[in-house]
Formats: structure tokens, sequence, C-alpha cells
């Protein structure tokens, strides 16, 4: 058989070398948590600190489980992401169709408005969050989480979609205004099947920022049985220090869905992300 030679020159040569050293700066936590989660508590306050487990068990595994809510606080997580990214969705997808496609007046003005109130900071408005949530009664609900995170969120979302709906061609609507279609029939029949790659880009990243988010969570669901992951680990009680060996391997389980559906889902992502810099 005949030897295929492949050359690289020397710019793909460090594109990919400083591509590598990227992948090995962002992942080394992740391993390090996950190699971590193997050690027996002992192992892990040692000095000098050992890379890999001496003596792996998985014990941690178990105790995370048992000892704590962890079950209790991905599901939180999971239900929360799941109902913002539906409301968030439905929202933006409306508002962006009517700031891409009808071009009312003031719809850039709109749309330069919403992203700069996703860059307010959440410290700022956060006590007139918690009392107007407090009067309507929405503290530590289900129902006031994802009504802060549909605010919070709309608008990265909103900003995605409106860049996607206008590549779609606009021949799709005329066709579908001469066969007699409504505006909503259209909508829900022609543009969002059309649109699934920036739909599904836009849920995704809502789900990702929402399972992420902090601060909001922390104010509005006290009680520990409706915490979400990342408040409930960072809440793990420690009589003397912290308990290093379950925060790490609760941290590793609680990123776990999210690494999965970011991989999974990564083409869509990167193609709803991109699919307005080329027309």
């Amino acid at each position: 058989m005949r030897a295929i030679t492949v050359r690289y020159t020397g710019n793909q040569l460090l594109q990919y070398g400083v591509a590598i050293l990227l992948a090995v700066i962002f992942f080394f936590p992740v391993v390090w948590m996950f190699l971590t989660s193997l050690k027996p508590a002992g192992e892990i306050y040692a000095w000098p600190p050992h890379f890999f487990p001496q003596a792996p068990t998985i014990i941690n595994y178990f105790r995370v489980f048992t000892q704590s809510l962890l079950g209790r606080y991905i599901l939180n997580s999971m239900i929360v992401s799941s109902f913002s990214a539906v409301a968030v969705i439905v929202l933006a997808s409306m508002a962006a169709y009517g700031i891409a496609r009808i071009g009312f007046r003031g719809s850039s003005l709109v749309l330069v408005v919403f992203i700069g109130l996703a860059m307010f900071p959440q410290l700022a408005i956060v006590p007139s969050i918690f009392t107007w949530f407090r009067d309507l009664g929405l503290i530590n609900t289900y129902v006031g989480i994802v009504i802060a995170y549909v605010g919070l969120f709309t608008p990265i979302a909103l900003w995605i979609l409106t860049v996607y709906f206008r590549t779609i061609p606009s021949d799709l609507e005329e066709s579908a205004r001469i066969d007699g279609c409504g505006m909503l029939r259209m909508i829900s029949h022609i543009i969002l099947p059309v649109s699934i790659p920036g739909v599904v880009t836009a849920a995704l990243i809502v789900i990702i920022q929402t399972w992420n988010e902090f601060f909001l969570a922390l104010v509005i669901l006290s009680r520990n049985h409706l915490r979400t992951a990342t408040v409930g680990i960072a809440l793990y009680p420690g009589e003397y220090a912290f308990p290093w060996d379950l925060i790490t391997t609760a941290t590793f389980m609680a990123i776990l869905p999210i690494f999965f559906l970011t991989l999974v889902f990564q083409r869509r992502i990167i193609g709803g992300l991109t699919a307005g810099a080329i027309r």
C-alpha cells in the first residue's frame, strides 16, 4: 500500500498547539475534580498533593447521595432549567420574529435595549426582585425562580433568534401568505421548523445559564429541598472544615448532565451561533 504523507505548515502547527493547550487548560479542573472524587478524605489533604489517587475508592459517590440531597438538587436544577428554557423560547421566538421580519419602527432599538438589560448587574436589582416576589408569595417556589430566569435570560435568546430569523429566506413567508396562511400558523408550521437549529441553540444556552446561575437561586430558593445544584453544593455544611471530598464529588456529578448535553449538541450550538455570520 502507498503511504500517505500529511504535511503541516508552521501556521497550522501553531493553531493545533494553541488548541491543544486551551483544551488542557479548560479540561484540567474537570479532570482534577474527577480524580479528587476517587480519593479518600485523608489523601485529599495530604501534602504534597498527588495528582492520581493512591488508593482509589468510590465511597464518596455513595456518601454524596446518602448523606446529602444531591439527587434532589440536581432534580431541582433540571425542573427549573427545563421550564425556564421553554418559557424563554416561547417569548423570545415571537419577539425575535417581530424584530427580524416585521421590522416595526424602533425594532433595532428594542433589541439594543434588551441586550443592555442583560448586562445589568444582578446585585443592583436583586433587592427589588426579592421584595416584589415576597409580596407576591413567589419566594421558595419554582414559579418564582422561573419568572426571574425568564427575565434574566430572554435577552440572549432574543438576540440569537433574531439573528437566525434574518437568515431565513422571505420567499417561504410570501408563499405561505399566498396560500392563505395566517401569522400564528406561519410561525408555528413554517418558521419554527425551519429555524430548529437556532431554537435548539437558544434553548441549550438558556439551560446551561440557568443550570450554572447562583445568585438569584440563592436569594429566591432558601429552603434546602428546593435549592438548585449550584446553591446546594456551595452550602454543604462542615463542622470544622469544608468537606472537600463531598464537594468535589457532588460538583463533578452536577456538571455531568450539562457536559453531555453540550457534547451531544455542540454542532447545533456552533451552527446556531454562527448562522448570521455568513449570508
